[in-house]
């Protein structure tokens, strides 16, 4: 089976690798090494190349520039839709500045003295209505408001903190219609709502609670300290709040409502909910499974998650967070880092969106639209895709391995071939590999064979024993009779091994066979023989000397 003969081929490399110390680097070896080597300068350079271009950062920057094209268009429409609602509700502070100021000069009551008017509060109202409404149904927004700075019962004891108004919801605010609208009443009198027929809502209160309302006490102190600065100039986004008696966040567009001779009367404004700003904002999570928006202002250089609006599938609200502000870690070259304490952290990008005209009273305060996700998200989906490139890389490495194994195993198997048939057979019998430089080697060998020393003649006066020792030199293999010959010649075995440069293991291995074939049991035995066959040698040169 291919895989058993892996197995063993890796078991031959590991032995091999065991032994070099002791028996030298096969050529085998040092051919796998070689290829290995090859093959490490391959990988090294593809991985050298991979990161000289960026590829293990490749999928940050698709990341980046994903989210750059989404944020872009997130921010671009906040801008235009924020933009447009302001534009809206100047023109609807300058409508109903005017409408009250028209009916208060038809009561001949000046506006500085409309909270000492509490009886005619529920006329300017149900006056104001009509405007109220026709400009939540024709404005992307979740909810149009007015508050006067009066209260119709100032004898109460919450006086202070309650003012009289009114408060629609529109309960279709991603439909921008006349005839789709679903206006609530939220706030205001109740006979308003029911000479007009409106829905009202269970969160329904006679006044308007400003109790710690910055968007209601801020506007109004603003307008008042700066009367010569238009309505268009002193409109102002306040960060989200929910209001008293909802559980939602809203985000209000707040404008001052202004007579001419410079009374702040109260405030309108309008309103986008969580639920709008979800609807309208929210990212193509098909890409970014855990992507959310944020629309936070600024605070010293930081992101207030508190009075942020969120959108995204990821369910992500200040609830979820704490209510720190998040600590933004800019990367000039990639994504950038959120960190907020207690919550983790996050990575994306953001964009400032300008919701106030330069010269406006707001202008030093700034709002920041932001695409981000969980830091552990981020890092899950790029190490998805890195863990492809090092595994190609492995996948890489690995074949080049198998593949340094086969080409070295198939190169030098006619070698090793021949290099068997050699010592089995000599160089007589041995067949051409058609490799030159081994088909030399056996040419040389046979023409060893050709002039090798002849077999040695046993006088009759030896012993049973000793010709037939002699007549089985004839049985030893042509590397067999190199050895023995060396020995005939009085070296030893460590000199032999050195002349023939073989190690001394495979000189071991030949007296072995030799010892075999010639039926003794020792070197000992050996040299006894070969002291024989020199005696005889000498007898026999003696004879010849003397017939000569």
């Amino acid at each position: 089976m291919p895989g058993s003969g892996l197995l063993e081929t890796g078991r031959l490399y590991l032995r091999a690798f065991r032994n070099a110390g002791r028996d030298g680097i096969s050529m085998r070896m040092r051919l796998f090494g070689l290829l290995m080597l090859f093959c490490a300068a391959i990988v090294t350079g593809v991985l050298i190349l991979l990161m000289g271009t960026g590829a293990f950062h490749a999928g940050e920057q698709q990341v980046r520039q994903t989210l750059e094209q989404e944020l872009s268009y997130r921010a671009q429409a906040a801008y235009q839709e924020f933009g447009d609602i302001s534009v809206r509700g100047v023109d609807l502070a300058e409508t109903l500045s005017q409408t009250l100021e028209r009916r208060l000069a038809a009561q001949k009551v000046p506006p500085a003295a409309l909270a000492e008017e509490p009886e005619l509060l529920n006329a300017l109202l149900e006056e104001t209505l009509p405007h109220l409404t026709g400009a939540l149904e024709k404005t992307r927004a979740s909810g149009v408001f007015l508050v006067l700075d009066a209260t119709v019962n100032p004898d109460l004891p919450d006086a202070q903190q309650s003012r009289a108004g009114l408060y629609l919801k529109n309960m279709e605010p991603n439909i921008v219609s006349n005839t789709a609208a679903n206006l609530r009443y939220m706030i205001g009198p109740m006979s308003i709502a029911r000479e007009n027929g409106m829905y009202i809502l269970p969160q329904w209160r006679m006044e308007c609670d400003v109790s710690g309302a910055d968007w209601y006490q801020t506007t109004l102190e603003m307008a008042r300290s700066r009367p010569e600065r238009p309505v268009s100039r002193l409109y102002r986004w306040n960060r989200s709040v929910i209001l008293p008696g909802s559980s939602e966040s809203v985000m209000l567009c707040t404008l001052p409502l202004t007579a001419s001779d410079g009374t702040v009367m109260g405030v309108c404004g309008f309103e986008v909910s969580q639920m709008l700003f979800k609807l309208s904002y929210a990212p193509d999570n098909s890409r970014f499974e855990y992507l959310f928006c944020m629309l936070s202002p600024v605070e010293e250089g930081r992101l207030s998650a508190e009075g942020a609006l969120y959108a995204g599938s990821y369910a992500v609200y200040p609830g979820d967070m704490t209510e720190q502000p998040l600590e933004i870690k800019l990367d000039t070259g990639g994504i950038h880092t959120y960190q907020q304490p207690g919550a983790g952290t996050y990575a994306g990008l953001h964009r400032a969106v300008e919701l106030y005209p330069k010269d406006s009273a707001y202008a030093g305060e700034q709002w920041m639209l932001t695409l981000m996700m969980p830091g552990e998200a981020l890092a899950a989906r790029l190490t998805d895709q890195n863990r492809v490139l090092v595994l190609g890389l492995l996948a890489l490495l690995v074949c080049s391995c198998v593949g340094a194994a086969v080409l070295s195993r198939r190169y030098l198997r006619p070698m090793a071939e021949a290099f068997r048939q050699i010592k089995e057979g000599g160089g007589r019998t041995a067949q051409r590999t058609r490799i030159p430089e081994i088909d030399d080697l056996l040419e040389f060998l046979f023409r060893q064979d050709e002039t090798a020393v002849p077999a040695y003649a046993p006088p009759p006066e030896q012993s049973a024993l000793y010709r037939t020792f002699v007549e089985n030199i004839q049985t030893l293999s042509a590397a067999e009779r190199a050895v023995f010959d060396l020995y005939l010649q009085g070296h030893t075995a460590r000199e032999i091994a050195a002349i023939l440069c073989l190690s001394i293991n495979t000189i071991k291995t030949h007296n072995r066979r030799i010892y075999m074939k010639l039926n003794v049991t020792s070197r000992k035995e050996l040299l006894v023989y070969i002291q024989m066959m020199e005696e005889a040698k000498q007898a026999h040169a003696g004879r010849k000397d003397a017939t000569g």
